[in-house]
């Protein structure tokens, strides 16, 4: 009996409190909602986006630990970044960074923090080591570009300039000031 009379207690204890938070006093008001806005509108862990050329072969891949969206807009921020660019002939491209931010209309990427470009062709030796603080990849045109420091590490050598471009599609870079390299036999 004493069971019994426990379980109706909770049962109308679970009805006044249900009846009790749905009342229109206690529903959120104005002033919550726009705290709302603060937050993302939505977030992704451990997502992969893909793009595809006209042909329908995958074109870029970008895989990021965390994606949230910028104040219910059209942009996205993105934490523990990595970018593939796989390009026509195969060669592949592979752009790492801590933090990037997609623009409206996903044409640009900028990358920041330890970023690192790379090229990732399987069975491929001694490719070049592109470093730098922050990267902008034009997703459009296949070009990495940057105003900072670089550091091109090549096997033993080291060459570095301020300020990059590097045109994926046609394997090109070019430096653009303070350019210093040293060679080591």
């Amino acid at each position: 009996m004493r069971f019994g009379f426990f379980t109706v207690l909770a049962v109308a204890a679970l009805i006044i409190i249900t009846w009790y938070k749905s009342s229109p006093s206690h529903r959120p008001s104005s002033d919550t909602a726009g705290m709302r806005t603060d937050l993302p509108g939505y977030y992704l862990k451990n997502a992969i986006l893909t793009d595809y050329d006209a042909a329908g072969a995958p074109s870029i891949r970008i895989e990021a630990e965390r994606i949230d969206q910028i104040d219910h807009s059209n942009e996205v921020q993105l934490y523990n970044v990595r970018v593939n660019y796989e390009a026509p002939g195969g060669q592949n491209w592979v752009l790492f960074g801590d933090t990037a931010h997609v623009q409206p209309g996903g044409k640009m990427v900028d990358v920041s923090g330890n970023v690192r470009l790379q090229e990732d062709t399987a069975g491929r030796t001694g490719t070049a080591v592109i470093r730098s603080d922050t990267m902008s990849y034009d997703v459009p045109d296949s070009i990495a570009s940057t105003k900072s420091d670089v550091r091109i590490e090549y096997g033993g050598h080291i060459l570095t300039a301020r300020g990059l471009t590097a045109n994926l599609k046609a394997r090109t870079i070019h430096l653009e000031q303070k350019v210093n390299g040293r060679f080591l036999p």
